[in-house]
């Protein structure tokens, strides 16, 4: 997720619109694969004696989808809403990446209330600060292992 500039409006909408596609497309195959399993081996343990692997399997076809969905639903609208701030702040920094974190999940939680709303994108608003306060110490740390070490990512 990130603004590319390009020579006319027409190309930047493009590239937009991919990378958006390709944000949610991804996410909801990994949602699926991960709701999958996770619902397998939850259905696997609920279900009853004689019936464990039908329960299972009915568990993860009822349920993996909707989290896949909402997985991309989320990503989707996140890359939406990061490709605009960054379209219109003509920039890509950490607040774009911050505020693209937030929106979406506001905007997903809102007909659970006010008060849930609040938890969800205050805890959206702390993973994204971690997250963009970790990374230039990751980086720094990539950097002197590579000095250390050598780079063999090539």
């Amino acid at each position: 997720m990130r603004y590319l500039p390009s020579e006319t409006p027409e190309k930047a909408l493009q590239q937009c619109l991919e990378i958006t596609a390709a944000d949610a497309g991804d996410a909801f195959k990994y949602a699926l694969v991960g709701g999958s399993i996770f619902h397998f081996f939850k259905g696997l343990c609920r279900s009853p004696d004689g019936a464990r692997l039908a329960g299972a399997w009915h568990a993860m076809g009822v349920n993996a989808p909707r989290v896949a969905g909402k997985f991309g639903a989320w990503f989707g609208l996140s890359a939406v809403v990061d490709n605009a701030l960054g379209y219109a702040r003509q920039k890509d920094d950490h607040w774009n990446y911050i505020a693209s974190n937030i929106i979406p999940t506001v905007l997903l939680c809102m007909h659970r209330g006010r008060a849930a709303t609040a938890r969800w994108a205050s805890l959206a608003a702390v993973y994204s600060v971690a997250t963009q306060l970790s990374l230039p110490i990751l980086q720094r740390f990539e950097a002197e292992f590579n000095e250390k070490y050598g780079d063999n990512t090539k």
